[in-house]
């Protein structure tokens, strides 16, 4: 569920940035162009970090069954 609330939320902005750029004109092209690349990676790093947490609770949980205490 987080990395969809994620997504959507770096598809939001990505399209205000792209609405300020129509609306301003070519002069925020290229900053508008790196920060909508900077949220793209910024999701892409949350989803690979939220994708090795849930391993790492898999395993944990998986080593718990196997070696009680």
């Amino acid at each position: 569920m987080t990395n969809i609330l994620t997504f959507a939320g770096s598809a939001f902005l990505a399209l205000i940035l792209w609405i300020s750029i129509m609306l301003t004109g070519p002069d925020l092209l290229l900053p508008a162009t790196f920060m909508i690349v900077t949220v793209f990676v910024g999701w892409l790093c949350i989803y690979v970090v939220s994708g090795i947490l849930t391993s790492r609770s898999k395993v944990v949980k998986d080593w718990e069954a196997k070696h009680p205490e």
